[in-house]
């Protein structure tokens, strides 16, 4: 049986460095293998930030990107984990249905449970609901892709 390749991409504090590292630690070597290249991954994690609006801005734009390998590449699972779900997890999976998984500061053990069992999570439909909130204005004057959630 081939490896499953994972990638996980680490946004924010130190902390949630030491969550990705404590979640990539868990993976069955014999199962997964760790790589950097999202766009050859069959799962990507996002460990999200969301303390400053910049923070949030750059979770979600992060998302948007590696969603498109859903499409485009040969990721099966997207996952988003840390501060952004833990804060926003019953405002995001309307906003990013390319999600397949949305999982707090907490649940880091839950990847490696839905990895192990070998589900894949059902593609969920377009983009529905209102938006999370307004967009923010940048000190340049520009906006963001998306509307961020507010603090």
């Amino acid at each position: 049986m081939d490896k499953l390749k994972v990638s996980l991409i680490s946004l924010g504090c130190p902390k949630n460095l030491v969550d990705s590292e404590v979640m990539l630690g868990q993976l069955p070597p014999e199962r997964y293998e760790i790589i950097t290249d999202e766009s050859q991954a069959d799962i990507i994690i996002v460990n999200t930030c969301s303390f400053i609006n910049d923070a949030k801005e750059e979770s979600v734009d992060t998302i948007l990107e590696v969603a498109d390998y859903k499409e485009q590449g040969s990721c099966k699972l997207l996952v988003v984990t840390g501060c952004l779900p833990q804060r926003y997890k019953k405002l995001l999976p309307p906003q990013l249905p390319e999600v397949d998984l949305f999982l707090g500061t907490s649940e880091g053990a839950r990847i490696v449970e839905l990895m192990k069992s070998g589900c894949r999570p059902a593609r969920r439909p377009s983009r529905s609901g209102a938006p999370i909130t307004s967009m923010i204005t940048r000190p340049d004057g520009s906006t963001p892709r998306r509307p961020i959630p507010a603090t």
